[in-house]
């Protein structure tokens, strides 16, 4: 679309960093823009070159390194940001969509230092964050819950959780509150939500009593969220929450021999895979919503299993919400750091619907491919062929319904373009990618264009 950054000097496709934390700020593509010599920008797009324009750019700052544009939040009237500057360091910002509208919000940490926000989130007209400082004292994190309304005055800290806790960087979002995760040190791992106000932060429901206890791929579907904690036994439980205490629940317990992945929700059930520690046999199961005890569904082939090291894995899940397929890629893994084996495949809950669509996808260890429903038949991703590298993919979730995009990056430039964030506004879908440009740029392809005709994005 829009050629925004100079050529790359490391030279290297799949560390380019590109345009990213895409977000539909009044119903126009926001995103940060973080150039290798330090400059970063706020950005806006409407998918074409000429509505592609900076809203407010970052000159570098002085040192080895300047902390990223990034953690674009956007609540109804306005764009949340953190962004650095000479003076403040990283602070959180604001915009309205426009160049005079766009300003620091408050220097939480006076001075040239950099605060550390974490779990930017919109609870309706506010935002909620975390504000993590090293305490020396305690040689540990403080952690400190925040609201913001956009103003000075008005971005306030609603509770100090103390440094003897751990807040977890995992957290879920539902109606207008943040769920996130609260671990004891040494005791209780707990479940806590928040509106931004006092009173609408509270504990949910402590989920165990024991230490070493994590919470794990948590994901939001629909009305509830599921989420799998960790025991220190080796025992992983598959959980449920609608918000509420009574609505927090645990659904089912899996045991130490095989490992366990939350896939989502499908109707009535909750979907997870497990994978034999001993067989490297991957099955789908699928549990109630309701509680009960968990059914298997299917299991996947592995080709490597009697190879040595072959285990497979979860590595991207991706839904629509309130749709009725899931989309997900597994890995298999190897005795090196690089899979043996990357493939993308859906499945509605049943045997006969679960299809493998595509392999593989990225062979990279230090790349892997996204995994984007941007409908419910219509899947985007990246994908491997030895005569055009790693491009961008399509599926409509069948196997003759996939297909390559567009061939992106030239042979010159190592023939891949590493595509990144895909993410859909509208009729279109956006992403990153590595081009002629010798640097990741803004694309985008229009969704009807995505589903019938080869070659179209621009």
């Amino acid at each position: 679309m829009k050629r925004i950054l100079p050529p790359s000097e490391l030279g290297i496709p799949r560390f380019a960093m590109g345009p990213g934390s895409f977000v539909d700020f009044q119903g126009t593509l926001h995103f940060a823009v973080n150039d290798e010599d330090g400059r970063r920008g706020l950005w806006r797009s409407t998918g074409t070159d000429a509505g592609t324009t900076e809203v407010k750019g970052f000159p570098a700052t002085a040192g080895t390194w300047t902390p990223l544009l990034s953690q674009l939040t956007a609540t109804p009237a306005q764009l949340f940001f953190q962004a650095p500057d000479a003076t403040h360091g990283a602070e959180l910002w604001v915009s309205n969509g426009t160049t005079a509208g766009t300003r620091m919000v408050k220097d939480l940490t006076p001075g040239v230092e950099d605060s550390y926000l974490t779990h930017l989130t919109a609870a309706g007209s506010t935002l909620v964050f975390f504000k993590e400082t090293y305490d020396a004292t305690a040689s540990a994190t403080r952690y400190e819950l925040w609201r913001s309304d956009g103003t000075d005055a008005g971005t306030v800290r609603v509770r100090d959780f103390g440094t003897g806790v751990d807040v977890s960087y995992l957290d879920a979002k539902q109606g207008n509150a943040l769920q996130f995760f609260v671990r004891e040190l040494q005791g209780a791992t707990s479940l806590w939500r928040t509106d931004g106000t006092s009173a609408g932060t509270f504990q949910l429901k402590r989920l165990d009593a024991g230490p070493d206890t994590y919470p794990n791929d948590v994901r939001p579907t629909g009305a509830q969220t599921l989420f799998k904690l960790d025991e220190p036994s080796g025992l992983q439980e598959l959980w449920k929450t609608d918000g509420t205490a009574g609505g927090t629940v645990r659904l089912a317990s899996f045991g130490s021999t095989r490992g366990m992945r939350v896939l989502g929700a499908l109707g009535t059930y909750a979907y997870v895979t497990t994978t034999s520690y001993s067989t490297q046999y991957m099955v789908i199961y699928r549990v109630p919503l309701t509680g009960g005890n968990p059914e298997p569904v299917v299991t996947l082939p592995n080709d490597y299993a009697s190879q040595g090291e072959a285990f497979p894995y979860i590595d991207a899940v991706s839904q629509v919400p309130g749709g009725k397929k899931l989309y997900f890629a597994v890995a298999i893994g190897s005795n090196g750091p690089a899979p043996r084996d990357t493939q993308l495949w859906v499945t509605n809950g049943t045997a006969g619907g679960t299809t493998l669509l595509r392999r593989p996808l990225s062979l990279s260890d230090e790349y892997s491919s996204p995994v984007y429903a941007a409908a419910d038949n219509l899947v985007f991703f990246s994908a491997y062929q030895v005569t055009d590298g790693i491009e961008p993919w399509v599926s409509n979730g069948t196997v003759a319904g996939t297909r390559r995009l567009k061939d992106i990056a030239a042979p010159a430039q190592g023939g891949s373009s590493y595509p990144r964030e895909f993410f859909r506004l509208g009729s279109r879908v956006y992403f990153s990618a590595y081009d002629d440009t010798l640097n990741a740029q803004l694309w985008s392809t229009q969704l009807s264009n995505a589903c019938v005709a080869p070659e179209d994005a621009q």
